[in-house]
């Protein structure tokens, strides 16, 4: 399980949805070949998403583990984790991760 930060309409700049009950998917997967871009990006805690987005509502998503890019030495976002998408519907969580 991992999460994604959003806004009040559980989007962000790039406009994916991830409202709950969403099962959000790239379309633009790229095998998980670089760090940023072909891919969704999510953190393993929800605060940690705040690096990345000032988020008021957080979601758990559902990822497989082959389907995620686990950070690599060097790359500049340790923290975040890029994936093809989610495998399940997400769940709105509260910023510790417990649902709501």
């Amino acid at each position: 399980v991992l999460y994604k930060g959003g806004n009040d309409r559980y989007t962000t700049d790039r406009g994916t949805d991830y409202a709950p009950g969403a099962v959000p998917v790239a379309k633009d997967w790229d095998d998980g070949d670089k760090e940023c871009g072909g891919g969704l990006h999510f953190c393993a805690h929800p605060l940690a998403t705040r690096q990345f987005f000032t988020a008021t509502r957080y979601v758990a998503c559902r990822v497989r583990v082959s389907d995620m890019r686990a950070p690599k030495i060097g790359d500049e976002y340790p923290s975040k984790i890029k994936a093809r998408g989610c495998c399940g519907p997400t769940v709105e969580v509260d910023q510790n991760g417990k649902p709501i």
